[in-house]
């Protein structure tokens, strides 16, 4: 019978469980999984952490006023952020679920990058299209008393598992969300909200060392100064050591993400069961009925 990790790894846990098999699954997978995000999404977020901190003291340093020449430079540095920001949201996803695919038929210790990234290459640009709807959506849906836009994404929070697992474009992906959804909207926002929690407490960890860093930079230039003018002599965006410790967040914010995009995973499988029963547990069943068969003809 041919190696089926998924066999292995699914038949031993309750499939109902999806937090606890995200933690095991990033347990068993941490190394080749976490490193196919650093490589991938991690420049993306460092990127974006960075533009984060120069943003922050932009807004810091009003000393001068506003000007038309300091709006157009904020307008500028937002305009990337939200870029990063829609780039990462699709990529991030896009990288967690690639992995699991690669997963189904390979040794967490055979994956190797261009695995994971020719699976991806071909879902980045329907994922990306997907979070701008989606980004849409919500926001209109916020309009009208906040609580649609809510419940909008929660449902649209399984379209980039879809869209991965099934090949499915951002149009069917948004009306299946919706299929599979339905009678689960309360548990998946559960899952989505527990998650959320543990991924907020994890990325506050990663992101101490740098946060003392930048206020004590930020107090050492303002004392020197004795005015807000000191900003200007803030050396934190060229610190090796700010550098060194936006990685560090960054590593953080990969591990808050992937807890969330996995555990959707799971609900993504479990609902797709429950609703067509011809969900993950059936393949693995029938690919483990076929290498019995193998073994048996075999003999």
């Amino acid at each position: 019978m041919a190696y089926t990790p998924q066999i292995e790894f699914y038949k031993k846990r309750q499939f109902g469980d999806k937090l606890n098999m995200t933690f095991v699954f990033l347990r068993e997978n941490a190394w080749p999984y976490l490193r196919a995000q650093l490589l991938i999404s991690g420049p993306i977020l460092l990127i974006s952490n960075i533009m984060m901190s120069q943003f922050s003291l932009s807004f810091l340093n009003l000393d001068g006023g506003v000007t038309p020449d300091f709006v157009i430079s904020m307008m500028g540095m937002y305009g990337v952020m939200l870029i990063s920001v829609v780039v990462t949201s699709a990529v991030m996803p896009a990288v967690a679920y690639s992995y699991m695919r690669v997963y189904q038929g390979k040794a967490p210790s055979e994956i190797r990058i261009p695995d994971v990234t020719r699976n991806l290459l071909s879902k980045v640009f329907n994922l990306l299209v997907f979070n701008v709807i989606v980004a849409i959506v919500v926001v209109i849906g916020m309009f009208f008393f906040f609580i649609p836009g809510v419940y909008l994404m929660i449902v649209l929070s399984l379209g980039s598992a879809i869209i991965v697992f099934e090949d499915n474009n951002p149009i069917d992906a948004f009306g299946r969300s919706f299929k599979l959804i339905k009678d689960k909207w309360w548990s998946t926002l559960g899952l989505l909200f527990v998650t959320g929690i543990i991924g907020y407490v994890i990325n506050m960890l990663f992101s101490l060392p740098r946060t003392f860093l930048l206020f004590g930079d930020l107090f050492t230039s303002v004392q020197k100064s004795g005015d807000l003018s000191g900003l200007d002599e803030s050396n934190f965006g060229s610190n090796p050591l700010g550098i060194l410790f936006s990685v560090f967040e960054t590593f953080g914010a990969i591990l808050t993400y992937s807890i969330s995009f996995l555990a959707l995973a799971f609900q993504y499988f479990n609902l797709v069961e429950r609703r067509e029963s011809r969900g993950l547990m059936s393949r693995i069943e029938q690919m483990d009925d076929a290498g019995n068969v193998e073994d048996e003809e075999t003999y």
